[in-house]
């Protein structure tokens, strides 16, 4: 006679399905990137997003938005569920988008760089507002001639060199400012051997593209970002899933 073959009890494979779940759970909040930022109604808050539901600009677009407005927590009711009834961490569907973000309250040790963002953030904003030629003014002079010699549009490329300082890397800085004040001459004009990428979305990027790094396929360099970058690694910049050593 043949072997029967017994099925697995049905609370094991219970088991295994919710212990899948869990894991699968576990390495979704490991892949979420979160910026703390000190809100309106004095609430640090973590805002995060991934790759998988969400891209850099909506989310850099998103928490500038954050700014001057309560937290979720602080939220006009009218807005929707507010205060005690909303749990410590959310899924956030910005209105219109098809983006995923998440929020949390932030723990006691990430207030202080929540609030430090908040202020480099709300200076590079109001300097902003007062036009390019006040925003240009603002960044070191050496870079200042680099993003001159290379970019179309200086003032804007310096914004977004310093969205992509403040959020997408928690404020920390690749290079120094005492650095970027004092550029090598022959660094801060353009040079036909050494093009930039088109799409870089970060000027600090595409000047560390110059002197050669990491580059991945849609032209991006992340060699200024904290870390180290591998082979395959996506970009925290934009969709891109294949950065490449150059």
């Amino acid at each position: 006679m043949g072997r029967t073959k017994k099925n697995k009890p049905r609370h094991k494979l219970r088991g295994l399905h919710d212990a899948g779940q869990r894991r699968s759970a576990r390495a979704r909040a490991a892949q979420i990137a979160w910026t703390p930022l000190k809100q309106a109604c004095g609430c640090v808050v973590d805002w995060g997003w991934s790759s998988q539901t969400a891209d850099p600009m909506t989310f850099t677009e998103w928490y500038t938005s954050r700014l001057t407005v309560p937290c979720p927590w602080h939220a006009d009711p009218a807005a929707g569920a507010s205060g005690a009834a909303l749990p410590n961490e959310l899924a956030i569907q910005p209105h219109g988008t098809s983006v995923l973000l998440h929020a949390r309250k932030a723990a006691a040790d990430r207030h202080e760089l929540g609030g430090e963002l908040a202020s480099r953030l709300t200076h590079l904003m109001e300097t902003a507002g007062r036009g390019k030629l006040a925003l240009l003014d603002d960044a070191p002079a050496g870079f200042r001639s680099w993003l001159i010699a290379n970019t179309a549009d200086p003032a804007q490329a310096w914004l977004d060199h310093e969205l992509c300082e403040i959020i997408l890397n928690q404020g920390r800085s690749a290079l120094p400012r005492e650095l970027l004040e004092h550029l090598p001459e022959q660094l801060r004009t353009s040079s036909s051997e050494s093009p930039q990428p088109e799409s870089a979305a970060c000027n600090i990027c595409s000047f560390s593209a110059a002197q050669g790094g990491i580059l991945c396929a849609c032209g991006h360099d992340w060699s200024c970002h904290p870390g180290p970058a591998e082979q395959g690694e996506p970009c925290s910049h934009c969709p891109c899933a294949d950065m490449q050593h150059v």
